[in-house]
């Protein structure tokens, strides 16, 4: 145990010390990184369930951990279903939907873009088409209820998708390859009016301030209280491209779940956003909450006998 310790703790010093452009002989591997973070999560939000891919577009190096195990999309899967809208109709009729499916991240405005679509069975096929095959839309009930009859149900009635086929599709988005480049833009762009700190933010909560105004993601989540059962649950999803400090750029997702202390689970994502950052960035002294890590993150939230729990949701 006392080994595994320190092998974490020099990953995470050897992280914080990288210096300069990213390159094999300069620093700790990606996959060393991700290794370190998910071994930190069983200790800061321990029960919760993590997958991280995150994609250095410069280089090409990628790094994963559970990236391929299916975990509910939430909201995150809405740049999925906007991508598909967009390749299927005229980017006038998506536009007024997008705006309000990012900005506020609008759950009837989304029923509208699945329908613009053709129905859930048209984006299933449209991910297909993409190779995202740990990926789909089972149902939708905004508005009026949608269900897929092409789903694999790889999660029962919910919708789903997994950290790698999320940061390939982000690649490929960045890259000018799944649009045409008036809607990639438009996509990036409507990818920029979310939340970029706190509650719907997280991706961006611990990164500096100039990372953050560039920062182009979608969240979700399903916090505690929210649906049927907390232990299937208390989702917290980041998807993201986020530019570093040279231009370029990486593609990232964090998935967690299940965890029984929210405020834990999402300390976790910002710090891992954060460190990742860091680790890519070459930005030594960026503080990613190394005071609060080593206290084990933040304090429970008390709830007194029969009181009413936090309210996590970002509305």
């Amino acid at each position: 145990m006392m080994r595994t310790v320190l092998c974490v703790s020099w990953l995470i010093a050897a992280t914080a010390s990288a210096q300069g452009a990213p390159d094999a002989g300069s620093r700790v591997p990606l996959q060393a990184v991700v290794d370190s973070l998910v071994q930190e999560a069983a200790r800061l939000s321990p029960g919760t369930d993590v997958a991280i891919a995150v994609k250095d577009l410069r280089t090409g190096e990628y790094a994963g951990a559970h990236d391929t195990v299916p975990h509910v999309s939430a909201s995150s899967a809405k740049v999925f279903w906007v991508a598909a809208a967009l390749k299927k109709v005229d980017m006038a009729k998506v536009a007024p939907l997008a705006e309000k499916v990012f900005r506020t991240s609008d759950n009837e405005a989304t029923g509208l873009v699945i329908d613009a679509v053709g129905g859930p069975d048209a984006v299933n096929d449209y991910l297909r088409s993409l190779g995202l095959l740990n990926t789909a839309i089972t149902k939708w009930n905004y508005g009026r209820p949608r269900r897929a009859t092409n789903s694999p149900r790889a999660l029962d009635n919910d919708n789903y998708f997994c950290a790698a086929d999320a940061v390939s599709f982000l690649q490929r988005l960045d890259g000018g390859e799944l649009l045409k480049p008036g809607p990639t833009s438009r996509l990036l762009g409507w990818m920029e009016l979310p939340r970029r700190e706190g509650c719907g933010g997280w991706l961006g909560t611990r990164l500096p301030a100039p990372v953050k105004a560039t920062l182009r993601h979608k969240a979700g989540w399903l916090p505690p209280g929210c649906c049927s059962d907390d232990a299937r649950y208390n989702v917290l999803n980041e998807v993201g491209l986020v530019r570093l400090p040279d231009g370029g750029r990486y593609a990232v997702a964090l998935l967690a779940a299940h965890g029984p202390d929210w405020p834990k689970q999402a300390f976790f994502i910002e710090r891992a956003s954060c460190v990742l950052y860091r680790a890519l960035s070459g930005e030594a002294s960026l503080d990613c909450g190394e005071a609060l890590a080593k206290q084990g993150g933040p304090a429970p939230v008390p709830v007194p006998d029969g009181g009413t729990s936090p309210n996590y949701d970002c509305d």
